[in-house]
């Protein structure tokens, strides 16, 4: 009769146990849930690192694309540039070898202007003069004749010098023969003649 009450009077003494049997037996029966969450993590994980692999191999694609394009770009210049160079080279051989002869007619048509009797000559040989400036004029041929300008070295050769009280002294006094550039190459320098101050004797 005691042993019966004693058991009645603490009924609650083996719940826990039965809370602990019960949790235990919760894993036992889904063991799967814990290990179905760590291969959606795992997933999760590659994925993002494949997503991050192919932003970066999008992103080097990209700056070998826009390399490549300058490349290209720059090549055409390049290209564009040393074909007019080949061209120019060509042009500044073939008329630099015509140099003479246009000294020569030149020549023959400052002679011919000092005769009085020859003004037909004078007026043909203008005529042809002015038709073969205007045609090399075309392929980028200009005259350089600086009378009355500044001495300038890269474009002027001075062979000597003579007195001029009207003039500055180092300015270009006379043009003996002229110069010639093609574009911005020079053929050949204009020879010249400075002026220098006379010298004051009267002290």
């Amino acid at each position: 009769m005691d042993k019966e009450k004693t058991q009645e009077e603490h009924p609650s003494t083996n719940e826990p146990e039965k809370e602990i049997l019960e949790e235990s037996s919760e894993d036992q029966i889904n063991p799967k849930n814990s290990s179905e969450e760590k291969e959606e993590f795992d997933k999760d994980t590659v994925l993002k690192a494949k997503l991050d692999e192919a932003y970066g191999l999008q992103e080097d694609l990209k700056g070998k694309y826009l390399r490549s394009v300058a490349d290209l770009d720059n090549l055409r210049k390049r290209s564009i540039r040393d074909r007019e160079d080949a061209v120019l080279r060509t042009r500044a051989q073939i008329i630099g070898d015509l140099l003479p002869v246009i000294d020569a007619f030149q020549l023959g048509l400052s002679e011919a202007q000092k005769n009085k009797d020859a003004a037909s000559v004078v007026a043909g040989f203008s005529m042809a003069m002015k038709q073969m400036n205007s045609v090399l004029g075309e392929f980028g041929l200009s005259v350089i004749d600086p009378s009355n300008e500044e001495f300038d070295p890269k474009l002027h050769e001075a062979i000597g010098y003579e007195d001029s009280p009207d003039h500055d002294e180092g300015m270009v006094l006379k043009c003996v023969r002229v110069g010639y550039r093609i574009r911005d190459q020079l053929l050949r320098p204009a020879t010249v003649i400075l002026s220098k101050k006379a010298n004051d004797e009267t002290g």
